[in-house]
């Protein structure tokens, strides 16, 4: 027990080292990490949008059930719960949230600045004998108890006119004062939130305070479901998914990773040996993150405990080629120059993850890095001491005749060169689609994306897609410029824009101006009601009334805080960076065309499509990451012509990297027809696990002993490193899930490829008789 006092010691400073590092590091759960720097007025728009947009703040629920009175009743609790939780600036569930009659003091004051059709300012005998002829009908309908409020100080229906503007959408179906979808089997809810926010732990306790709504609403009843959609919510399962997915990672990847190297070492001491330095790369590689950037992604170390299958390699190599009681100086004199190049050449591949311009995938190459740098070195300087005092080897030695049984494949290895062609074949008849809506760092599930849909067109709301994006110093050049491409636009075309809510100030003073003066008001309204129902001073106060709305200032947007109209307008019209933007949503195929005719002409329009802007933002990332994965395998090639000073054998290695990367693609492109930067970065961590392989195939080996060491340890490095990517690609995250896939595919071509490719061929006389 003396003797293995050191080891024991070291596994607990490194088991010390990784707890004080993961409990002192927070992580980051959030995809902003893997979007694209801006380059230009779009991406910086679109990217605001995406970070610290207003759809941050925006969610929709529905609540779901069979009994319509129940699921009525329920939807009441749940708004007045809500109110109570004092989370949302606004709920809006039926059309009294729409009412605007809390802004009427305001709104009623500027109607004649805000009404869209100028019949409502002519106050002319004919059009007020028209207009009090309509007001006198509806004060004999059933609306007269609004009216009344209303029409006789508004005649000529100015304000009843703007907010005519404010509802030109078709609101949902409602009863009972709630909006319900058109089976009437659920509710509608659009919730705004009142301090948005990315942070996981106010997303998790925002999503809590919902669903402990619900449960407070429901209150017994069953059969009644609440879905939840919007950013906030899709942050917060984006989240959730990914935690579940790294304690899923770290539980199974442990586990099977334990199970196979006890298999192949059958010994505890062994495992604690292997397991010093990996959880101190582990730990380095995380501290290496924290300094350089400032925060470590979960992704990140999702993927270094997938790498437990890899950075393992090292200490299995020197441990599985070491015999019990051989000198450790003796191993290291066998394969010490192969691990060596291992390593480094490995380091050189991950140029296109460290090099892509994405931090989050920077972080996945530098994790690996550190790891794979940290793991060689204390193989190489510290595990040889640990090991010795020990004295640790592999359980099974000497030569195994069944694993030398598999070398005579080594004579058809030429048939290894028809991958080549079959798979440029595939490749070139099924080329790849390049990933364009970004779908591949995009968390949530289709299903989920396709419920946000039927929701938002349930509500009326205008679908993701084209935008046009108008940006000026302040608001008023904004409102002024979407009013003057509404001006363009047809009658049959519809375009949601911030110009339809709150006209610009100069048009707000244009209509006023135009407004007759009070004298001749009072003289048109004399004439005007004579034979009318209406008595004499029935309006006497409107000459005075358009007189005081010539005299004040016009509405701007600085004047509608904390009111119904300010909470919409904020999703059309907000300031960015100093500046003002505005945003024209069309509403049907015919504008979203018109518009995109409309800006080729207009440079003030700034067009944005929302499907596929973050895959065109990504697509110059994609360029550059298969450029440094070009420039590192050359650089990891000659890199090993300098070291190795054999050209056949580097020839073989590049070979070998050849047949690995183009059968990989075409196992992708089988797989699935879309290529994207994941593809290619997680091709480079392959082409990297692909040297190791094959310089330790390539490498002299004098005996069947040393052959058989060979093979077993390698077999036993494939089989943790395809096990651990195999389980990364069972994940629900797509990014995590596609990295997994490639590599767990790559690495087993790999191996396959550099044993036929790369080892010594045997001669044939001699394994027949031995056969």
């Amino acid at each position: 027990m003396r003797r293995r006092l050191p080891l024991l010691l070291a596994v607990f400073c490194a088991i010390a080292v990784a707890i004080g590092t993961f409990s002192c590091i927070p992580l980051r759960m959030d995809m902003r990490a893997f979007l694209p720097r801006p380059h230009d007025d779009t991406s910086q728009f679109l990217l605001d949008e995406l970070n610290n947009g207003t759809t941050q703040s925006l969610m929709l629920a529905s609540i779901k059930g069979d009994d319509e009175a129940t699921l009525l009743n329920i939807g009441h609790r749940f708004h007045d719960a809500l109110v109570a939780g004092g989370q949302f600036n606004l709920i809006l569930d039926g059309p009294s949230a729409l009412s605007w009659q809390k802004d009427q003091p305001l709104l009623f004051a500027h109607r004649y600045g805000l009404a869209p059709h100028d019949h409502t300012r002519l106050f002319t005998p004919t059009a007020l004998r028209t207009d009090l002829n309509q007001l006198y009908d509806l004060l004999q309908s059933m609306a007269a108890p609004v009216v009344e409020d209303v029409g006789l100080h508004d005649p000529t229906g100015a304000y009843g006119d703007y907010l005519a503007s404010l509802n030109e959408v078709n609101p949902p179906q409602s009863k009972d004062g709630l909006w319900l979808t058109t089976d009437h089997h659920a509710t509608l809810m659009l919730l705004h939130l009142r301090h948005p926010s990315l942070d996981t732990a106010q997303l998790t306790q925002l999503h809590h305070t919902i669903m402990q709504a619900f449960a407070q609403s429901v209150d017994g009843h069953k059969g009644y479901t609440l879905t939840l959609t919007g950013t906030p919510a899709f942050s917060f399962f984006a989240a959730q998914s990914l935690r579940h997915d790294m304690d899923r990672l770290a539980l199974l990847s442990l586990s099977l990773v334990i199970i196979i190297l006890y298999w192949r070492f059958r010994s505890l001491w062994v495992l604690a040996a292997i397991g010093v330095p990996f959880l101190l790369s582990l730990s380095l590689a995380m501290l290496g993150l924290h300094l350089l950037f400032g925060w470590v992604h979960g992704i990140a170390l999702g993927f270094g405990m997938t790498m437990l299958g890899v950075s393992l390699d090292y200490p299995v190599l020197l441990l599985g080629h070491r015999d019990k009681g051989e000198a450790i100086p003796i191993v290291l004199g066998r394969i010490g120059t192969s691990l060596k190049l291992a390593a480094l050449t490995a380091i050189i591949g991950l140029l296109s993850m460290i090099f892509c311009g994405l931090p989050g995938l920077m972080q996945l190459g530098l994790f690996s890095a550190i790891g794979i740098l940290t793991a060689a070195c204390l193989t190489i300087w510290v595990l040889p001491h640990l090991i010795t005092q020990a004295d640790l080897a592999a359980y099974h030695q000497g030569i195994s005749r069944s694993l030398l049984r598999w070398e005579k494949l080594r004579h058809y290895r030429m048939l290894c060169l028809l991958a080549a062609p079959l798979a440029l074949a595939l490749l070139w008849l099924h080329p790849f689609q390049i990933e364009r809506q970004g779908q591949i760092l995009n968390p949530i599930p289709p299903s989920m994306l396709e419920t946000d849909r039927q929701l938002r067109q349930q509500l009326g709301a205008p679908q993701a897609g084209l935008l046009g994006v108008i940006h000026a110093a302040d608001s008023e050049t904004v409102l002024q410029r979407e009013e003057a491409i509404l001006e363009r636009l047809p009658p049959s075309h519809d375009i949601e824009a911030a110009a339809l809510l709150l006209p610009s100030k100069a048009r707000q003073q244009h209509r006023v101006e135009s407004l007759p003066p009070e004298k001749l008001i009072t003289a048109n309204l004399h004439t005007a009601l004579q034979g009318s129902p209406f008595s004499a001073d029935a309006f006497a106060t409107i000459p005075r009334d358009v007189a005081s709305a010539q005299q004040q200032p016009s509405l701007g947007i600085e004047d509608l805080t904390n009111t119904t109209l300010a909470y919409r307008l904020a999703l059309l019209l907000f300031p960015r960076h100093g500046s003002w933007y505005g945003l024209l949503i069309p509403r049907t195929p015919e504008a979203a065309e018109w518009l995109r005719r409309d800006a080729q002409h207009d440079p003030t329009i700034l067009l944005v499509n929302m499907r596929t802007a973050v895959g065109d933002l990504l697509h110059p990332y994609v360029q550059q990451a298969a450029l440094w994965l070009i420039i590192g395998t050359a650089f990891a090639l000659i890199t090993l012509f300098f070291c190795l000073k054999s050209p056949g054998r580097v020839g073989r290695v590049a070979l070998t990297l050849t047949l690995t990367g183009l059968s990989t693609l075409a196992l992708l492109r089988l797989h699935h027809p879309v290529f994207s930067i994941i593809h290619i970065v997680a091709l480079a961590f392959v082409l990297g696990v692909n040297i190791d392989y094959a310089l330790f195939f390539g490498r002299p080996q004098l005996d069947e002993a040393e052959r058989t060491r060979t093979l077993r340890t390698l077999l036993t490095c494939n089989l943790m490193t395809v096990s651990s990517f195999a389980i990364l690609a069972s994940c629900q995250t797509p990014l995590l899930r596609e990295i997994g896939l490639t590599i767990s595919c790559g690495a087993l071509l790999a191996l396959i490829f550099s044993f036929l490719l790369m080892g010594a061929m045997p001669p044939k006389a001699s394994m027949r008789a031995k056969l």
